[in-house]
C-alpha cells in the first residue's frame, strides 16, 4: 500500500488518504509475472501448521535443495544453494569469493545491483559497454577480474548473449563467473548445465519471474560442491522461511502450470514488440518477460513515461547514459498491454 501511494502521488487527481482517482494501476515496471502461481503453491503455504510457524525452518533447506537438484539434473543437494531471493545469492557470492579492491566485471547497461554490491564490499566494479545490439564486445572477453556477473538474458535490454559466447567466456576467464539466469525461462535455451561443465561457474535462478513467486523470495544456484560449501558458510542462518521452502517444493511439482504462463507471456511479448515497432519504437529482441522500447522522437521518453504515469500506467524509465530515451516495459496481461498501447497511441497522436 505504501508503494502504491508513492506511485499515485504523481497521478493527477490523487489526494493522500482519499480514494484514488485511478484505483487500478497498470503496473508494468518491476517484471513481475502477471499470472498467478500454481494452485499447489498457494495450497502448500496454507497447509503450514502451527509448528511450522512456531519453529525455526530447516537451516540448510535440504528437501528443497534435493528437489532442485533432481529437477534440473544435478547429482545431489551438495551442488545446490538456495537463498532469500536471488539478490541474496548475488551478495553471498561477493562475500564468499571477493576481497576489498578486487575487480568485479560486468557489462553496461545491466542490473544496477551488481555495481552496488561491488562498492558495498569495497571492490572495484569494471563495467564494459555492450555493443549497439546489446551484445558482448571483445574487450569484455579480454578483461581480467576476480568475479564476473554475466546476465543472460540481460536487463534492461532483454537480450540474451549467445550460449556459445558464455561457454567461450567461462573457458578464458580466470575468475569466477556468476551466470544470472533470472529471466531465462522466457528464453529459448539456457546455461543450466554450465556448473557441471566449468569449475568456475555458478548458475543462478529465481522463482520470482517464471514461477510467479516474487513475494516468496526463492532464489537458487548451481555450482561445484566446493563452491557451494563456501556459499553455505556465508549465508544467514535461517535465510529460507518455512513458507518459502514449502512454496518452492510445490512449484517444482507443477512445472506444467509455470510453462503455460510462460507461453502466454511469450505470445503477448511478441504482440507488444510488433505494436511498439509500428508506433516507431526500436525494440531489441527480448528473451525476457519485458521489452526495452527505444524512442527517437517527440515527446521524449521521459515525457512519455510521465504521460503514462498520469494515466496510472507505470513503466520503468532509467535516467542513465544510453537509456535516456528508452522505457522498459514488463509484459503484462493482454488487457494491460491493450491499455498501455491505447495510451501510447493517444500520447503519440497515432
Amino acid at each position: 500500500m505504501m508503494r502504491q501511494r508513492k506511485i499515485l502521488q504523481n497521478v493527477e487527481g490523487y489526494v493522500p488518504g482519499e480514494q484514488p482517482k485511478f484505483p487500478n494501476i497498470v503496473k508494468l515496471n518491476t517484471n513481475e509475472n502477471p499470472y498467478p502461481p500454481s494452485p499447489k503453491v498457494v495450497e502448500a503455504v496454507r497447509r503450514l501448521n502451527e509448528n511450522a510457524i512456531r519453529k525455526y525452518p530447516d537451516t540448510v533447506s535440504l528437501e528443497l535443495r534435493s528437489a532442485l537438484a533432481a529437477h534440473y539434473g544435478y547429482p545431489g543437494p551438495e551442488w545446490v544453494v538456495v537463498s532469500n531471493g536471488m539478490d541474496e545469492l548475488l551478495a553471498m557470492a561477493m562475500r564468499a569469493f571477493t576481497d576489498p579492491n578486487d575487480k568485479i566485471l560486468s557489462c553496461y547497461p545491466t542490473y544496477i545491483l551488481y555495481e552496488k554490491l561491488a562498492l558495498l564490499h569495497g571492490a572495484r566494479p569494471v563495467l564494459i559497454d555492450l555493443d549497439d545490439d546489446f551484445l558482448l564486445t571483445e574487450q569484455f572477453f579480454e578483461t581480467a577480474a576476480r568475479l564476473c556477473f554475466l546476465p543472460r538474458p540481460n536487463s534492461p535490454s532483454g537480450v540474451a548473449v549467445p550460449q556459445q559466447d558464455v561457454d567461450r567466456f567461462c573457458r578464458v576467464f580466470d575468475g569466477l563467473v556468476v551466470i544470472d539466469e533470472a529471466y531465462v525461462d522466457f528464453s529459448d535455451d539456457s546455461c543450466i548445465d554450465f556448473a557441471k561443465k566449468f569449475d568456475n561457474a555458478i548458475v543462478m535462478r529465481t522463482m520470482s519471474k517464471s514461477f510467479s513467486m516474487a513475494g516468496m523470495r526463492v532464489g537458487f544456484g548451481f555450482a561445484q560442491p566446493d563452491l557451494v560449501a563456501e556459499l553455505m558458510k556465508v549465508k544467514d542462518s535461517y535465510n529460507m522461511s518455512a513458507a518459502s521452502q514449502a512454496a518452492g517444493l510445490a512449484a517444482l511439482d507443477d512445472k506444467d502450470w509455470m510453462e503455460a504462463n510462460i507461453a502466454k507471456v511469450r505470445a503477448t511479448r511478441a504482440r507488444l514488440t510488433d505494436e511498439l515497432i509500428r508506433l516507431g519504437f526500436a525494440v531489441p529482441p527480448s528473451r525476457s518477460n519485458f521489452v526495452l522500447a527505444q524512442w527517437n522522437g517527440t515527446p521524449n521518453a521521459r515525457n512519455i513515461f510521465e504521460s503514462l504515469r498520469e494515466r496510472a500506467i507505470v513503466v520503468r524509465y532509467f535516467n542513465a547514459w544510453r537509456l535516456e530515451n528508452a522505457l522498459r516495459i514488463t509484459v503484462g496481461t493482454d488487457s494491460e498491454i491493450d491499455t498501455l498501447l491505447a495510451a501510447l497511441r493517444e500520447i503519440l497522436n497515432k
